[in-house]
């Protein structure tokens, strides 16, 4: 592959073919090592509810749900799923996504900058926690990643020689990439606007045709904000922009203690890198630099921007500026040349990443394998079961069908977009009979909240205390289990 490099060592190219296997086996031992470990937490387990549902149920979801945020790789997963669906097994995808997501960043690296800081690049996206962590989560941020490399890669090759088969290739990119993830769309935005960098500017008819066949295209998804209920576009939880929310996203790309300090020293070598081209007239390496920048920093913008209005400034959905970011620090590393100082930073933010990552092995979102485990091993046969939200019901659908003999209770809530009895039901059923359930559990999500935080929440406390006395608590990774019974 050519190489354009912004101003850098540009190393010799059998280098890769030694250092890249090297780098991508290391990135692999870190995505798949310990990838069961932890349980699935909510957003996992829709997942597994969308993979098994009808066909007709999938339809309704994707068309009143958030099923067509991530509609190729759930559908993808309808597929998996027949093979398996243990833990560790539905994760695979996105684990194989997040290797393969090493040599392809190395791939589109080289058409930034030279061999040593595009190996550099890939060690940053091998070792990185927050690249580790989606890599071992059952959702589509890793083949949506991997897609707007690839988008990257045809749109730079589009623009510096504006043949109709990159631009094509762009074109499809962007609609799948949409498809696997909507928020791929706002690296879209950031491509467009690092063309107000391009000197001479990019003829736009082709680029301009692209974009409306993909904005065309992804209708259908992007009309989901005027049919969805809002309780399905924003939760309570989701975070409004602040500093406080920015400093959490700058942790998010470049680590924590000393990691984020190093991280930023190299990002602003980059950027000074990227001016440099500029004030020195190599415009086309200026445009490429700022590609980047724009790619790191547009869609957090304008996250921050949809957030004004609709808090929803969660850094999960700007991962896929997490290249950029690596690759614009890889650059500042080649800048770093004396005393081979940016390889030393390069060498230190991944070693400093391991424990990182080894930590996070064993530290589970939600716990919901304990606190499912609790009520399947310990419940009686007709024990009545609620849950607080209602659906994290399918979080112990999900372990029930995983578990030999798991008891026959009655669940209170209903099935994932598909009805069924409420908490309200359980009231009614204690009034009728006050001796009706051995035992009654509540699973409520969020742990530290109180039961009256909920729908339902204090009328359920104040008539199960009545009739139970207070309940015995088991504490779990963000779930609280109460057991009323006598």
């Amino acid at each position: 592959m050519e190489s354009a490099p912004v101003p850098g060592s540009a190393g010799p190219p059998n280098l890769a073919c030694v250092l890249l296997p090297v780098i991508t086996f290391c990135g692999a031992w870190l995505r798949i090592s310990h990838l069961g470990a932890k349980s699935l937490w909510l957003d996992e387990g829709a997942t597994v509810a969308l993979a098994r549902a009808s066909w007709q149920h999938f339809a309704w979801v994707w068309w009143h749900g958030e099923a067509n945020l991530q509609t190729i790789y759930f559908l993808l997963m309808r597929a998996w799923i027949h093979l398996g669906s243990s833990e560790a097994f539905l994760r695979l995808p996105s684990a194989i996504f997040g290797i393969v997501a090493i040599p392809a960043l190395y791939g589109v690296a080289c058409k930034f900058t030279g061999v040593w800081e595009s190996l550099s690049a890939a060690a940053l996206l091998a070792f990185s926690p927050s690249a580790v962590y989606y890599s071992q989560e059952a959702r589509g941020y890793t083949l949506a990643s991997l897609l707007v490399l690839a988008s990257t890669y045809f749109f730079i090759r589009a623009v510096d020689d504006g043949g109709t088969r990159d631009w094509v290739a762009w074109t499809v990119c962007g609609i799948v990439g949409f498809y696997c993830h909507d928020f791929t769309a706002l690296v879209l935005v950031a491509q467009a606007v690092s063309l107000f960098f391009k000197a001479p500017p990019v003829p736009s008819r082709r680029m301009i045709a692209g974009g409306v066949v993909i904005f065309l295209a992804a209708v259908p998804g992007l009309t989901y904000v005027f049919r969805a209920s809002p309780e399905n576009l924003h939760f309570v939880w989701m975070p409004s922009p602040s500093l406080r929310e920015s400093w959490h996203l700058m942790l998010f790309f470049g680590g924590a203690g000393l990691k984020v300090a190093l991280s930023l020293v190299l990002w602003a070598a980059g950027v000074i890198c990227v001016m440099r081209a500029r004030r020195g007239g190599a415009m086309d390496d200026y445009w490429r630099g700022m590609l980047l920048v724009t790619w790191a920093v547009v869609p957090s913008v304008l996250l921050a921007l949809i957030s004004l209005r609709q808090p929803m400034f969660l850094q999960r959905y700007v991962f896929f500026s997490l290249p950029a970011a690596l690759m614009l620090a890889a650059i500042g590393a080649g800048v770093l040349a004396r005393w081979r100082l940016g390889l030393l930073v390069v060498l230190a933010l991944c070693v400093a990443d391991i424990p990182s990552v080894v930590k996070s092995y064993h530290k589970p979102r939600e716990d919901w394998r304990g606190a499912s485990n609790l009520v399947l091993s310990s419940a009686s046969q007709g024990d009545a079961v609620a849950f607080f939200p209602f659906y994290t019901r399918l979080m112990l659908d999900y372990y029930a069908s995983q578990t030999v003999g798991a008891p026959d209770v009655h669940v209170f809530a209903p099935a994932y977009y598909d009805g069924g009895e409420d908490v309200r039901n359980l009231l009614e059923a204690l009034d009728a009979n006050p001796h009706a359930f051995q035992h009654v559990w509540i699973l409520m999500a969020d742990h530290g909240a109180r039961l009256e935080s909920f729908d339902y929440g204090a009328e359920t406390r104040a008539k199960l205390e009545s009739l139970y006395g207070q309940p015995a608590v088991r504490k779990f990774a963000d779930i609280d289990v109460l057991v009323y019974g006598k």
